[in-house]
């Protein structure tokens, strides 16, 4: 048995966990490891490109799990108020069942300021570590894709940097997170994200290997929120669209898509459950963002 090594807030190190076979230092993640992360991405077939991986080192501090011979896995937190998103927890195949992703959460969670609760969307694999590790379900959404058989609704026009303080606020209300500087990427020109907006509602998209994923998507009601993913999918190639409305999966399997995935949990930690109007939040930011 060898010990990992973690890197603690102050200085020096201490000994949290023991992994078969290996010695293992968990240290934050860099803008320099993405070239890393992607491997492991390719390696387990992920979707995320390089740019997700710099968005969201950008927005919270990532953790990643090194040996001799490099990278072994990955834990990325996004701190909100009151609430953080845990997300991108990914171990390489040749490192997998060495205890390897339970320490980068551990540490994650022993790091986390005290009275922050967490947030994650668990796939079917990594649930029963995370209820482990004290983490319970309070909702989950549904994987589907397709191109979009249909024409858009004409109720959007495209959001501008202008528009930030009010898609901000609107978030804030129904998510329950303050994220300002997530709505700046969004929002900037040379993104290559796509938000459109109506008087009620937003939905954004954001690429990914093999076309676009739909997030956030709010709206007052599912019609609403089914009139702007038409104007967003109309003639976009092929889309993901995950949510946990059955109004908004049937308007979408009605229009070609297709179930994918196996779906994923929401499940919270430190609390009873997430902020916010969630009635009125039909698709996430992203999984990885809450």
């Amino acid at each position: 048995m060898a010990t990992m090594l973690v890197r603690p807030k102050m200085s020096g190190y201490r000994i949290a966990h023991r992994v078969c076979s290996l010695t293992v230092e968990i240290r934050r993640l860099t803008v320099a490891d993405v070239p890393d992360c992607m491997k492991l991405i390719t390696d387990r077939g992920w979707a995320w490109p390089p740019e997700q991986w710099e968005m969201m080192l950008a927005l919270g501090p990532g953790w990643g799990a090194f040996d001799a011979t490099g990278l072994l896995g990955t834990a990325l937190t996004t701190p909100y108020p009151r609430m953080q998103a845990i997300s991108g927890v990914l171990v390489g195949s040749w490192a997998a069942r060495r205890g390897v992703g339970t320490g980068l959460m551990t540490h994650v969670l022993d790091v986390t300021p005290p009275g922050l609760s967490s947030v994650l969307f668990a796939t079917a694999m990594g649930e029963p570590i995370y209820t482990r590790l004290g983490f319970h379900p309070v909702g989950g959404t549904t994987e589907l894709h397709g191109e979009f058989a249909g024409a858009a609704a004409g109720v959007t026009r495209p959001a501008t940097p202008a528009d930030l303080a009010v898609l901000a606020a609107l978030d804030h209300e129904v998510s329950g997170f303050a994220r300002p500087a997530l709505w700046e990427r969004l929002l900037d020109p040379a993104s290559p994200y796509r938000v459109l907006m109506s008087d009620s509602g937003v939905v954004a998209s954001r690429p990914n290997p093999g076309g676009v994923t739909v997030g956030p998507l709010i709206a007052p009601s599912a019609a609403v929120a089914c009139a702007l993913v038409a104007d967003l999918a109309a003639g976009a190639g092929r889309v993901r669209v995950d949510t946990g409305d059955p109004e908004v999966a049937a308007f979408l399997r009605g229009r070609g898509f297709e179930e994918g995935g196996g779906g994923c949990t929401l499940m919270v930690r430190g609390a009873d459950d997430v902020p916010g109007d969630r009635s009125r939040y039909f698709a996430p930011a992203s999984h990885a963002l809450g």
